[in-house]
């Protein structure tokens, strides 16, 4: 009880209105809070006491509602930083928290809207900042640095991040509507993947077995799993006698940190390159989705590739070789690794897919184009799309989309067999006619 014997009131009903010196009547009530968690408090005024307690009773009502913007709201890269710092890792992967603050940093960190304040941002501004991200991307050529559009899909990722960041802000009280939520972006992506044909496979998988590491293509070509998941791969994953191999797990790196004081004293640019580095490194995790954790058959000739590869590995171990041990403590003999037992980095293995194109005499593409060309591999087999999803992990029927011209082909063919199966043969000719036929030749 307070000394006027009136219970204390909560912050989400405001201060009882008290007379100010000037006459008027006054109560205050918390409006909001910062990132920082500050309170952001304000003031209601009436020329008396019951006027005063209804502008009361309404503010906090709008409030409560999330209608009332905070006066002191703060910058979008400030409130972006506190998102990926304090507030996403609570519900989102680490690797996914770094995908999301490259986006921050390539398209928003240096562009102007990065220092305007979240209750000042239109729908207007995240147009501008969109349009100004897709002629952002430079690459070399003989003719100097030309811009390339970024992929559709790249747009919609930096979507993503604002979306769910301005979500947070409108939920915690900071920003009164999402502006990102009133922006339409197309879904449509120009990308075509590079899907190999049955006779550039052909040629590749030649090319495969005579390579110490071909058992890496071969897994590509055949069973497509994610490149994480290739190279997380460990020996007891793979049962030779059952010919099946559990996938249970990725490798993935995260880049290193300064661990000096704060200002990098160090005099170092990058985090990588201080003496006291920390957070970085290679890590393991679960599959992309649930659906990822899965056992699939090994077809013969990976299977003997892979025996090979066993042997080669054990051949090849530099005298500094030792299991990989993740963060957990866990040591894993790694199927697909360096000379000294530790992970491959992906901008390695990227290159050494583009070396084995190369050398294969096939186009170029992407290591996840190997991905692409087993699942359309297995589907033009005329295997049961729901088995093609669990071989590839896919968690959502809508993937199969992505290869609806494959299953066009398929049905094609289905509606030829059909035709083929309820058409009747057709019978030899032969000079016997009927007696009805000859009648009517005799006709003039």
């Amino acid at each position: 009880m307070s000394s006027s014997g009136q219970t204390r009131r909560s912050n989400n009903e405001g201060t009882v209105p008290r007379q100010r010196k000037d006459g008027q009547w006054q109560s205050n009530y918390v409006a909001g809070y910062l990132p920082s968690g500050k309170p952001v408090r304000k003031s209601v005024y009436g020329k008396t006491k019951a006027e005063c307690a209804a502008k009361l009773r309404a503010e906090i009502n709008k409030a409560s509602g999330g209608a009332v913007a905070l006066s002191r709201a703060p910058k979008l890269i400030e409130w972006l930083d506190h998102y990926l710092d304090l507030i996403a890792p609570n519900d989102i992967k680490e690797r996914t928290i770094n995908a999301h603050r490259s986006k921050i940093d390539n398209y928003v960190r240096g562009h102007r809207i990065a220092s305007k304040r979240l209750d000042k941002l239109t729908p207007t501004d995240i147009d501008i900042l969109y349009r100004d991200a897709r002629g952002s991307r430079k690459r070399s050529t003989n003719q100097g640095s030309k811009a390339d559009p970024l992929s559709p899909s790249t747009i919609q990722g930096l979507h993503r991040v604002l979306r769910r960041a301005l979500n947070v802000a409108v939920n915690r009280g900071v920003l009164v509507s999402n502006p990102v939520l009133k922006v339409q972006i197309s879904g449509r992506s120009n990308f075509e993947p590079q899907v190999y044909t049955t006779e550039e496979v052909r040629r590749m998988l030649a090319s495969a077995v005579e390579l110490d590491d071909g058992a890496r293509w071969i897994l590509n070509l055949t069973l497509g799993p994610r490149q994480g998941e290739a190279l997380g791969l460990s020996w007891p994953d793979i049962n030779f006698d059952t010919g099946r191999i559990k996938i249970v797990r990725e490798v993935f790196s995260l880049p290193w940190k300064h661990g000096c004081a704060e200002g990098f004293e160090c005099g170092r640019r990058y985090g990588s390159n201080c003496p006291s580095r920390k957070d970085g490194g290679f890590f393991t995790g679960p599959p992309k989705s649930a659906a990822g954790i899965r056992s699939v058959p090994i077809p013969d000739q990976l299977l003997t590739a892979l025996k090979e590869h066993r042997e080669v590995q054990l051949l090849q171990r530099s005298a500094s070789w030792k299991p990989f041990v993740d963060q957990s403590g866990i040591a894993h003999e790694l199927v697909f690794c360096r000379p000294n037992g530790q992970p491959i980095d992906h901008r390695a293995d990227w290159q050494a897919w583009k070396d084995f194109l190369a050398s294969s005499g096939v186009p170029d593409g992407r290591v996840h184009d190997g991905r692409h060309t087993a699942a359309t591999t297995l589907l033009l087999l005329g295997i049961d799309p729901r088995v093609v999803m669990d071989i590839l992990g896919w968690s959502q029927v809508a993937m199969l989309t992505r290869y609806q011209h494959v299953l066009d082909e398929m049905h094609d063919d289905v509606a030829k067999k059909l035709s083929t199966h309820w058409t009747p043969e057709v019978e030899p000719e032969n000079n016997v006619i009927s007696l009805a036929q000859r009648l009517k030749l005799r006709r003039p």
